[in-house]
């Protein structure tokens, strides 16, 4: 399970193409989180799925805070900084940083800066999750978008790849360490053992 990896101190990139699965494990997440009677603030620029909400327990424990910027992100990580929050989840991050990145855009990149130390302030107190979207690098290689200022960000990026197959894979350091399943609208990680694969 991911949600054993996840502890304060902690910022974990989920990145990949659309598609692929990174809201799916956050929600995963928050739903274990909260199932524990942990708090969880979820950023998002999008609605919360109804069928998520009717279907989550303790969900007075759960701060939702749609945003459209990333003035608006900034100020609600700033917010949360001193909560008691075990997890902050953060949907599109590179929806609100992407547009004001450019060759000649400091501004951007001063924004970028801003928010890698927003996260790690809140990561003092609180795991924090983000999911990012992924970009072609030539050669058939894969990074996560938002380009090398952001490469240090995470303490644990994990990359979620569809394969010709159609299967989505699971990387973390340019290796194969699970592939990714739906049971019921949830995912199911099979690990990547030398012995073959396990379902868990």
């Amino acid at each position: 399970e991911l949600s054993g990896a996840i502890h304060p101190r902690k910022i974990i990139e989920l990145c990949g193409p659309s598609g692929t699965g990174k809201s799916q494990i956050c929600w995963s997440l928050i739903r274990d989180c909260l199932r524990s009677g942990k708090k969880c603030t979820v950023i998002t620029s999008q609605d919360v799925p109804r069928c998520f909400l009717k279907t989550v327990t303790n969900s007075e424990n759960l701060s939702l805070c749609k945003v459209g910027s990333v003035f608006e992100l900034l100020s609600a990580l700033s917010a949360i900084q001193c909560s008691t929050t075990s997890l902050v989840v953060v949907e599109g991050i590179q929806g609100f940083l992407q547009s004001t990145l450019g060759s000649a855009n400091f501004r951007g990149q001063g924004l970028l800066t801003e928010t890698k130390c927003a996260l790690g302030a809140v990561a003092v107190r609180s795991a924090v999750v983000y999911t990012n979207g992924i970009v072609n690098m030539g050669d058939c290689n894969h990074g996560p978008a938002l380009g090398l200022a952001w490469e240090s960000t995470p303490t644990v990026r994990i990359m979620l790849v569809r394969s010709q197959s159609g299967q989505v894979e699971v990387w973390r350091d340019k290796a194969r360490i699970a592939v990714l399943q739906f049971s019921s609208g949830s995912p199911v990680l099979s690990w990547v053992h030398t012995t073959g694969i396990e379902t868990i």
